[in-house]
């Protein structure tokens, strides 16, 4: 029936989103492993140097105007 296609659907719909924030993470963790490698440590900006800023509350927004916005700051 309609219902348990519906459950069904909505259950599909939750593994594959599981499934991409498994991936992304594993991703990152790979990506962060190499990184450290080649250049490790803290990186210390020093006064005078540009530097951008990235804004990462846009990252998961849903309104339209908003996915618009640059997510990065022009140097400063």
């Amino acid at each position: 029936d309609t219902s348990t296609q519906i459950t069904y659907v909505e259950q599909q719909r939750l593994d594959g989103y599981e499934e991409v924030v498994k991936n992304t993470i594993k991703k990152k963790a790979a990506f962060d492993k190499k990184l450290l490698q080649r250049v490790p440590g803290e990186v210390i900006f020093k006064i005078g140097q540009l530097v951008q800023v990235y804004r990462n509350d846009l990252d998961y927004t849903f309104k339209t105007e908003r996915k618009l916005i640059p997510k990065w700051s022009v140097p400063w």
